[in-house]
């Protein structure tokens, strides 16, 4: 099971050693940095279709969820609550109270959650006091229908979407990772995402590393077993699921492994090390259970699959890809705060395996791009060169 981790770090070893011992360093030609004037060029792995908020789920969904749709509140880079819809809100003894355009709208939208009305066509109660509803009336899925959007929609399909503002354009384009690769080299994309696996290779290659941008976003990766796996044998999946392989061959070192979903913090290795040891041992006892894992059509939930799988499957386990009695899934949160992550485990028979990386390419051309916690960008705050700063 080791033998995999250190294979693959010898190979990122070497590839570092070819690129140091060069007798003299080679000059990469710079990435281009025109481009069509006023317009963004964006690759993404998946785009939202049909076009409704509340069906965003990933990364690139919620990208473009964000700017076709008005949230009541918004957050900031920093996860600072920020008006959208609703400029003001208060908490009262029993509920919430929020000054908003279009108030009606959101009522209507919320009142399948929580209890909302509209005393008038700017007010907003919401009947709750659970602290974290501003927060969650950042959520994509709140967004009231038929109210416009931070971008104006001018054409869609399920695998190219442009939008516009302030005369600037934004087109959105379903790639493949290594065919946007391409394109963002040859100066045809402004943004790209980076290949399953491709983290070290890019900081070595001296044309892309200048652009690589690297973030640890509020999501995890993790196992969610259905209930009729025994507890005990979901417990030994827990204990010996290889997080240091996962950790070195998927984030690539980026980001860390998950034991829970309560803090970010790296795991104790010694304690993982003491539970390793005390799972295997119980191993001989457990129910004869072979348990399937899901085949995932995501590319890297499905290589992370075969990598989880192949390291139960040393260790004596029934584990197998093509069934339904677990599936690594990727939980994105909805809001930036944990508690948006921690409802799924109390919810679900979940194994956290990992957090999450994002890493992408951003072209020179664009000033102003960042990232939040929940890998969306405002791209409304994004200039090209040229343009002016106002928004």
């Amino acid at each position: 099971m080791r033998g995999r981790r250190a294979a693959a770090l010898a190979v990122l070893a070497l590839a570092a050693a070819g690129c140091s011992s060069s007798s003299a360093p080679q000059r990469a030609a710079p990435l281009p940095v025109s481009g069509p004037p006023k317009l963004v060029r964006i690759a993404l792995a998946d785009i939202l279709w049909p076009l409704e908020p509340e069906r965003a789920k990933t990364r690139d969904e919620l990208v473009v969820a964000r700017m076709l749709f008005s949230t009541p509140l918004r957050t900031d880079v920093s996860g600072r609550l920020r008006p959208g819809l609703c400029t003001s809100w208060h908490a009262t003894a029993s509920s919430w109270r929020l000054r908003c355009s279009h108030a009606g709208a959101i009522a209507a939208r919320l009142r399948p959650t929580w209890q909302a009305t509209a005393p008038d066509e700017h007010t907003l109660v919401v009947q709750t006091t659970d602290p974290d509803l501003p927060f969650k009336l950042t959520e994509v899925a709140y967004a009231p229908p038929g109210v416009p959007g931070p971008f104006r929609l001018i054409s869609t399909s399920p695998a190219r979407i442009v939008a516009e503002r302030n005369g600037v354009r934004v087109e959105l384009r379903k790639l493949e990772p290594f065919r946007a690769l391409r394109l963002f080299r040859a100066g045809k994309l402004d943004e790209a995402p980076v290949p399953l696996g491709d983290i070290r290779a890019t900081e070595l290659d001296p044309q892309l590393a200048p652009a690589l941008r690297v973030r640890r976003v509020l999501a995890a990766d993790a196992v969610i077993f259905d209930r009729s796996v025994p507890r005990e044998l979901r417990k030994v999946y827990d204990d010996t699921a290889d997080r240091a392989d996962y950790q070195a061959l998927v984030p690539e070192f980026e980001a860390p492994p998950a034991e829970d979903l309560h803090q970010r913090g790296q795991p104790s290795a010694s304690q993982a090390a003491i539970a390793l040891r005390d799972a295997k041992q119980r191993i001989p006892s457990l129910p004869k259970r072979s348990v399937g894992f899901a085949r995932a059509s995501d590319p890297t939930l499905a290589y992370g699959t075969n990598l989880l799988v192949a390291a139960w499957r040393d260790l004596g386990l029934g584990a197998h890809v093509g069934g339904h009695d677990a599936r690594l899934v990727r939980l994105a949160a909805a809001y930036p705060k944990l508690s948006a992550l921690t409802l799924y485990g109390k919810k679900n028979a979940l194994v956290p395996i990992a957090w999450v990386a994002d890493a992408r390419l951003v072209s020179p051309r664009l000033r102003g791009w960042r990232e939040d916690d929940l890998g969306s960008v405002d791209y409304g705050a994004v200039r090209l060169p040229g343009q002016s700063p106002r928004r």
